[in-house]
């Protein structure tokens, strides 16, 4: 209960205070309010104030180069400084305002050293009254040149069809920086990823610098940026065809050709469009004579208008052919001779006269053949009355002169049915295959 009166009269005796001469307090108030306007504006006060993360900057860097000497570190931080400074000024103080440098002057061998740092302010906007840190550490080498060997690495996978045509890269480079590092370095290598690219490559790549031990080197240059090469690469789109041989022969009436190429197929290099619509591609035409020969030449691929070939793939071909003679069959019906027959006999009627002579060899000389290049006799010397099996005898009279025409009979064996005079038809005997 005495808890709650007293808050009660705590609260009755601020309403009181804020209620009471309400018109005097408010002209109290304007009055301070203009009062540190005054003081604000008439006096202008100075104040402290803390201004952060000013970037530390260096001068003499180009003198420094000159004395063939390089900073190895050049990023020296940030610094904190405080100002002093009307109150006035505050707002415009920031980091752009404050200057913080270290000089490389006095510098004039390789080594570490610590500078002192020069804070000014600018525009006069106020005094540097503290800067953290005061100093900088700074590594200064020797400043040397060397050439490395560039190396270009491909990475990745080009779209199926893509092929790499030229590749174009400077053999070697210069770089000029700390001893440190640039005596150490035995080669650079400029790496471009192919993944997904179907168009010419033509960029500035940077190297990466290796030792000896293949170890990578982070190279600090003269000129503070990463060294770069130019990569240009020639893409197109590619397929692999077959070679189509345009031979024929002068006459193929009795002759054949067989004939191939080497290699059978060829790639071809052009645009995605133009390749859709060639499967092949043709040699220059060839006639060969009409005569049986083995043929091995170099023949010229024709390319359509835009395409190429694979660089270092030759323009030609080797086109082998083997020429030969058409071969076949003929039939020929020879007269049929009987040589020997006995006086005292007669051969029935019903007794082959002709006998069918089958030729093959080349066409051209099967063509020139005719009967009666061909006797054909059958001997019958002791054979007497009776049915016989005889075995005619084929002989290539005029025919010799086609060597390569091989002749047989069709039917190697025929009957026949020898009689006396005195009867129409002789008793039938055991026939014989050959001699009687």
């Amino acid at each position: 209960m005495k808890r709650k009166n007293v808050l009660k009269a705590v609260l009755a005796s601020c309403k009181g205070f804020f209620t009471r001469n309400l018109g005097l307090k408010i002209v109290a108030l304007i009055f301070a309010v203009l009062l540190w306007a005054y003081v604000l504006v008439a006096l202008n006060p100075m104040r402290s104030k803390s201004i952060d993360d000013v970037p530390i900057t260096l001068e003499g860097y180009t003198d420094l180069l000159s004395r063939n000497l390089i900073l190895v570190n050049s990023d020296l931080g940030l610094a904190d400084v405080e100002v002093n400074a009307t109150i006035t000024n505050h707002s415009d103080l920031d980091a752009s305002r404050i200057t913080c440098r270290a000089s490389l002057s006095t510098i004039s061998a390789a080594g570490t050293y610590r500078l002192p740092l020069n804070v000014t302010v600018q525009s006069n906007l106020g005094t540097v009254a503290s800067v953290d840190p005061r100093t900088v550490t700074v590594e200064v080498d020797n400043l040397v040149v060397k050439n490395v060997p560039v190396k270009l690495e491909l990475t990745g996978t080009l779209p199926e069809g893509y092929e790499v045509v030229s590749e174009s890269v400077a053999s070697s480079i210069t770089i000029e920086g700390a001893a440190r590092y640039i005596e150490r370095t035995v080669r650079a290598v400029a790496t471009v990823d192919l993944t997904g690219r179907t168009e010419n490559v033509e960029e500035s790549v940077n190297v990466v610098f290796y030792d000896k031990d293949d170890n990578e080197v982070a190279v600090v240059t003269r000129s503070q940026n990463k060294p770069a090469v130019t990569v240009r690469l020639t893409l197109s789109a590619y397929k692999r065809v077959s070679v189509r041989q345009d031979v024929s022969l002068a006459d193929d009436t009795y002759y054949t050709l067989r004939s191939e190429t080497t290699p059978a197929t060829v790639i071809i290099y052009g645009s995605v469009e133009t390749l859709e619509n060639i499967d092949y591609i043709s040699t220059e035409n060839l006639v060969l004579p009409a005569e049986a020969d083995i043929v091995s030449r170099a023949v010229s691929l024709i390319l359509p208008d835009g395409v190429t070939l694979r660089r270092g793939q030759s323009g030609s071909v080797t086109l082998s052919a083997t020429v030969t003679e058409k071969t076949g069959e003929r039939t020929l019906e020879v007269p049929l001779t009987y040589t020997h027959l006995s006086n005292d006999l007669l051969m029935a009627e019903g007794a082959p006269t002709y006998v069918t002579v089958v030729a093959s060899g080349p066409l051209f000389q099967l063509e020139q053949l005719t009967a009666d290049m061909f006797t054909v006799q059958a001997d019958l010397t002791g054979y007497g009355p009776g049915e016989w099996e005889l075995v005619p005898l084929l002989q290539n009279n005029g025919a010799s002169r086609f060597p390569s025409v091989i002749a047989a009979l069709q039917e190697q064996r025929i009957r026949v049915t020898l009689m006396t005079p005195a009867t129409e038809e002789a008793e039938p005997q055991t026939g014989s295959t050959g001699n009687p």
